[in-house]
């Protein structure tokens, strides 16, 4: 079988709407041929209707045009993978996501474990790569940090709301998680020390200290106390 057969093949088994990273398929699958005659043949298909190219090295399997949230559905679907296990939201996405905010300054942003370099963009969507494989545990705990290191820039932030999120935050932490993220992902002093500030309001155990030091002054946002039900 000729090697535009054998992608063919390839695209006729693969279920509509998946999204395709042409070097990853290309490695894992279709090495013998080389690089130039994949592209090309990848690009005949695109002509022919039967591929959409979204980006540069990413394709959708669609035989009908697709409109700008679809197109935008497929590669979150991929990105975040078929359990939500490979992917989290991050700005303000991830705000909405606990009620924090109602604003929306437009972008998409998230962090993911299938992304093969440092970052990529993709119209409004910006895909961070995660130095750690992402689980539920790991994933709150980087949500948390996100959200502490940028609590003072969050848009019409409603603090009620942040203080319901912080104290729910506190009851379900997990300090081992939390220093393995930390030791693995570069935050800075001050959000720590503000996830700490949190932690200790709760009177939530933890070992956030040893990355503070105790001669510096962290500049920390009050934030109200709610009660424990």
């Amino acid at each position: 079988m000729k090697h535009k057969d054998e992608i063919i093949d390839y695209f006729d088994g693969l279920q509509s709407m998946k999204l395709v990273v042409a070097n990853k398929l290309y490695y894992e699958k279709f090495h013998k041929m080389s690089e130039g005659a994949f592209f090309k043949a990848l690009e005949r298909l695109v002509n022919q209707g039967f591929l959409i190219r979204v980006a540069k090295g990413l394709y959708i399997k669609s035989t009908e045009q697709l409109d700008k949230v679809q197109m935008e559905q497929a590669v979150l679907d991929y990105f975040f993978g078929e359990d939500n296990d490979n992917g989290m939201y991050t700005g303000y996405r991830l705000y909405m996501k606990y009620a924090i905010t109602d604003a929306d300054d437009g972008k998409i942003e998230l962090y993911s474990n299938a992304v093969n370099k440092d970052s990529i963009n993709i119209g409004r969507i910006h895909i961070r790569r995660v130095s750690i494989e992402l689980s539920y545990d790991k994933t709150k705990i980087l949500e948390a940090l996100e959200i502490f290191q940028n609590y003072s820039r969050i848009k019409d932030l409603n603090k009620h709301h942040f203080a319901r999120y912080a104290r729910n935050f506190a009851l379900s932490y997990k300090d081992d998680i939390a220093t393995y993220v930390i030791d693995n992902v570069k935050y800075k002093k001050n959000t720590i020390a503000f996830m700490k500030k949190v932690l200790d309001m709760y009177k939530i155990d933890n070992t956030l200290g040893q990355y503070l030091s105790y001669a510096s002054k962290y500049n920390i946002p009050t934030v109200m106390k709610l009660a424990v039900n």
